[in-house]
């Protein structure tokens, strides 16, 4: 038989426990990158922590036990999850540690001090229990933010603010109706369900949404890649089929200059090498590593170079893949090389270059341009802005190669010396082992 009748706070207690089945969720989501039990296996777990618990309250309430409890029960959740056995042991531990100081925290704040962990528990404040799960949970959501920022995963202002605000003002309308006057027990009941269950409809659906998101632009950046790919193969047949025009083409061409030496014309001889040159120089692949999205931005961004007298450096070293996102190589490198070309060809043909490299090695990509420049670089507010006409539309090239830099932990260094401008990149990556 229980020990405790099913009062008012006994049955908030109940409910608010059942919505620890969502806090537990959104702290292992937080902890944990994959699941790999079944879904009705995962649930049912989460379930057995509500049973679990609620029994030990209604049957025991000695914080002692109960604590040992959670802990067991929440180790046994995280065995759902893709993890080595420290990682499981460490979840469970911070999980537990966070939730018994909040729930510390909001006992003293609502005057509960003298308990024992030994003996059974008194506290009855109906306030003070839905609370704790409310904190604990705008917790949990705000550990996973930030980890969708380490993921790579832009979390926008509104979702942090909601992160707080929703919790916090569904909580406050439940202290609006628990101390209403003539507020009935059913009343304050069917409030805490729909309180709490506005909070987890809210950031469920939010997370439908993002994972929609999340779709979307993995479809986009498989649509890039598939270009990138029909760029790199159309820049290599066109090459394919200019260099067979230019070897049958070449035996003439040899005849001509054998023909103007030996009657002593030597400078039309030289002018007819010096062309034979300049068409070879004009079809070079600058990437070849088999890394298409690399390969495939950097031959395109530097197939005209040739015709504008532009002397290139290119040495490009990293494997066919290296775990970088397709999206973000076309966003350090295109932008890297529209500003060097774009700088480039406003110096005197004669001194026209770019210094282009691209080295991985041991998880980190190296990247290093250098070109001259004519115009004054000029500075807003402590940042390089661009010298386009348009400038409204221009600009944010560093600003976003940096921001990519920073996404995988990495930095940018710009410098610019006796007409020199170069631009460093380093991006810490993990080779992705998977031929």
């Amino acid at each position: 038989m229980c020990k405790v009748k099913f009062d008012t706070y006994t049955i908030v207690y109940l409910i608010t426990n059942l919505f620890s089945i969502a806090v537990n969720h959104r702290f292992m989501m937080a902890f944990f990158e994959q699941r790999r039990s079944k879904v009705w296996i995962c649930g049912l777990s989460y379930f057995s922590y509500f049973v679990g618990t609620s029994l030990l309250y209604l049957y025991v309430d000695i914080p002692i036990l109960t604590l040992l409890a959670n802990y067991a029960l929440l180790f046994f959740i995280s065995l759902n999850y893709k993890a080595g056995m420290l990682k499981r042991v460490l979840s469970a531990l911070y999980i537990l540690i966070f939730c018994v100081i909040t729930e510390t925290i909001i006992v003293a704040c609502t005057g509960y001090f003298q308990f024992s962990i030994f003996s059974e528990g008194g506290y009855n404040n109906v306030l003070g229990v839905i609370a704790v799960p409310l904190i604990t949970y705008v917790a949990a959501l705000l550990l996973y933010n930030f980890k969708s920022v380490r993921r790579y995963h832009n979390v926008k202002l509104s979702t942090w603010l909601a992160s707080v605000l929703m919790p916090v003002v569904t909580f406050i309308l439940n202290v609006l109706i628990v101390h209403s006057e003539d507020v009935t027990q059913t009343e304050v009941i069917v409030a805490t369900i729909l309180i709490l269950l506005v909070n987890v409809t809210t950031f469920y659906l939010y997370d439908s949404l993002t994972a929609n998101y999340i779709k979307l632009s993995e479809a986009a950046v498989l649509e890039k890649e598939r270009e990138l790919y029909y760029n790199q193969c159309t820049m290599m047949q066109n090459s394919t089929n200019e260099l067979r025009a230019f070897r049958h083409d070449l035996k003439n061409q040899l005849i001509g200059v054998s023909e103007l030496m030996g009657v002593g014309k030597y400078e039309e001889a030289k002018e007819l090498v010096g062309g034979l040159s300049g068409k070879l120089n004009t079809k070079i692949l600058f990437s070849a590593t088999g890394n298409i999205p690399i390969d495939s931005i950097i031959n395109y961004k530097l197939q005209s170079v040739g015709n504008e007298q532009i002397r290139v450096e290119a040495e490009v070293a990293v494997p066919e893949d290296f775990g970088m996102n397709v999206s973000d190589s076309i966003t350090v490198l295109g932008n890297l090389l529209d500003n060097a070309l774009h700088a480039v060809r406003q110096v005197e043909e004669s001194e026209r270059y770019l210094k282009l490299k691209v080295v991985f090695d041991k998880e980190r990509l190296m990247i290093h341009c250098a070109n001259p420049y004519a115009t004054e670089v000029q500075y807003e507010n402590g940042k390089i802005v661009s010298t386009k006409t348009n400038r409204k539309e221009h600009g944010f090239g560093l600003k976003n190669i940096e921001a990519v830099a920073k996404k995988y932990n990495g930095c940018m260094n710009v410098n610019h010396n006796n007409g020199v401008f170069t631009v460093d990149a380093l991006l810490y990556l993990t080779v992705d082992c998977k031929k």
